[in-house]
């Protein structure tokens, strides 16, 4: 299938030159892109999506699919240079804003916050953190790890994870795990951490991570921020946005192999 694809796009690369009548059909296409992540934020808010959810979502949909190229191929072989262009040109345009599609919303959050309703989403985030003392972001397997062995030490871990079908399995076995996401501003803004003592980092995306330490620190939290992290560079950078430890968990896992060949190895 990615050969054809591959075939079909250099087949409209040797079709022929753009001319300027492709160029500036492009260019009207481009600036239309802005209309239809409106149209998409105004569609996804009449699903009573949050604005946020609304926002991003419509981001991500703004570029036009390299797949219509393959209708057009077949409906308007005509158009289907400008059609190309037009594509390219909303990737390159798309790309950056995707890119920094939290960063956006963060700054356009006050003037989106008109469009919130009042009716409660499925996937509306926690505001109360219960008697929990331990918060633990990604409920992963290094995170669901991490809440066994908390609360096997007596603590009240509450996991949370930006996806909702894993926090509704583990609500399922018995879990305290909400669905909450990290980078969003709105949960911030709204949630109670007057009882947690420590917060644990264990999702893999380093822009999460980043963005839920800073946001900890931010709303004055003083206590213990431990990461984990998949690259040594990376830890710098989890350090600074405010967590106080880094490990990184691969490492680890390593040097526990290591440890565990070498007991094998003594005991025979």
């Amino acid at each position: 299938k990615e050969i054809f694809l591959v075939g079909f796009f250099l087949q409209i690369g040797l079709t022929g030159l753009p001319d300027w009548g492709a160029m500036m059909f492009a260019l009207v296409a481009g600036v239309a892109l802005a209309l239809k992540g409106v149209l998409f934020f105004a569609l996804m808010i009449a699903f009573k999506l949050t604005p946020r959810s609304a926002f991003l979502t419509a981001l991500s949909l703004t570029a036009y699919s390299e797949f219509g190229l393959i209708v057009a191929a077949g409906v308007l072989p005509e158009y289907l240079v400008p059609l190309a262009i037009a594509v390219s040109i909303s990737f390159v345009i798309a790309a950056p804003l995707n890119r920094f599609a939290h960063p956006l919303y963060e700054r356009f959050e006050h003037r989106l916050r008109i469009f919130q309703q009042n009716t409660i989403h499925p996937d509306e985030q926690p505001q109360k953190m219960g008697d929990a003392d331990v918060l633990i972001f990604g409920m992963g397997r290094t995170g669901s790890a991490a809440y066994r062995v908390m609360a096997d030490q007596g603590f009240r871990p509450l996991g949370l994870d930006s996806d909702t079908y894993k926090a509704k399995a583990h609500q399922e076995a018995g879990r305290n795990v909400f669905f909450a996401d990290a980078e969003d501003s709105h949960f911030w803004h709204s949630c109670d951490l007057g009882q947690i003592r420590a917060a644990i980092l264990a999702m893999d995306d380093l822009e999460a991570k980043l963005t839920a330490a800073r946001s900890l620190r931010a709303r004055g939290f003083t206590g213990p921020i431990v990461s984990h992290a998949l690259h040594e560079s990376h830890e710098e950078q989890i350090r600074d946005a405010g967590a106080d430890y880094t490990h990184l968990t691969m490492n680890q896992a390593g040097i526990s192999l290591a440890e565990q060949t070498l007991n094998a190895l003594n005991r025979g």
